[in-house]
């Protein structure tokens, strides 16, 4: 639009410049010099402005991406200050459960140990049974209670393990074959253990029957009358035979 009105007002300057004659070239010239200035800065000033248009519309562009960044930065922003509160509060919790854990350790140790030495004099002060395998069982715990790369939970898990194995020694019944030494003489006996009640033994020919004396801490010889008895409660043990009654000498036998 304003490109077509220079136009027409140079062509109007022409005409009026061709109508008042020879006289007025001189000042046609001047003028129409000044009017080409004119149009041109006015052109340059319509360039300028249009680049301005342009560069502005950029800005605008740039500001609204500068704008969403900063909303999204300050979400974020609020979102980890969010995280690190959580986490500081995870780091606490740990910190006590580590706090606890010392705590525990420095009270289970000494522990374990009293368990170890209470188990091992109550297996000295028990019914004579398995000896060789619950000796082995105390030096096992105590090389593992011992042993510095074993963890806490570990040696619990063990010593709890083999009180466990204890108790269920007064739940069972089994029978085992031994040599013992009863009345000074050596004999190759079947070795009963009724839980922690009492301990027969049934020698492999049959001739001789008799019990631990936990008074004595020795072998005795008992009556044959309770050879078919232990036999059955033997072969029982074993499964080899249907559970019955049976009369057994459990406590003190008189005389």
């Amino acid at each position: 639009m304003h490109k077509k009105f220079c136009l027409f007002a140079i062509g109007l300057l022409f005409g009026a410049c061709f109508a008042a004659g020879p006289a007025f070239s001189q000042d046609s010239t001047t003028v129409r010099n000044k009017t080409k200035k004119a149009i041109e800065k006015e052109i340059k000033a319509q360039q300028q402005a249009d680049e301005w248009s342009q560069e502005k519309a950029q800005l605008i562009s740039e500001i609204r991406q500068n704008k969403a960044r900063l909303d999204w930065a300050r979400y974020q922003a609020k979102k980890y200050a969010a995280y690190i509160v959580q986490e500081k509060e995870k780091i606490a919790e740990l910190e006590r459960q580590k706090n606890e854990m010392r705590s525990l350790r420095r009270n289970l140790e000494p522990y374990l140990d009293e368990l170890i030495t209470d188990l091992e004099g109550f297996i000295a002060s028990d019914l004579t049974f398995l000896p060789e395998e619950r000796k082995e069982r105390i030096h096992f715990l105590r090389d593992s209670v011992n042993d510095y790369h074993l963890s806490m939970s570990e040696k619990l898990h063990r010593v709890l393990e083999a009180l466990q194995v204890e108790a269920e020694y007064g739940r069972s019944i089994e029978a085992n074959p031994a040599t013992l030494t009863v009345d000074g003489r050596t004999v190759e006996a079947e070795v009963l253990r009724i839980g922690r009640v009492a301990v027969f033994f049934h020698s492999l020919g049959g001739e001789q029957v008799g019990r631990w004396n936990s008074e004595t801490e020795d072998w005795e010889s008992i009556s044959a009358d309770f050879a078919r008895p232990i036999k059955n409660t033997i072969e029982m043990a074993k499964q080899q035979k249907s559970v019955e009654l049976v009369d057994l000498p459990i406590g003190r036998i008189k005389e």
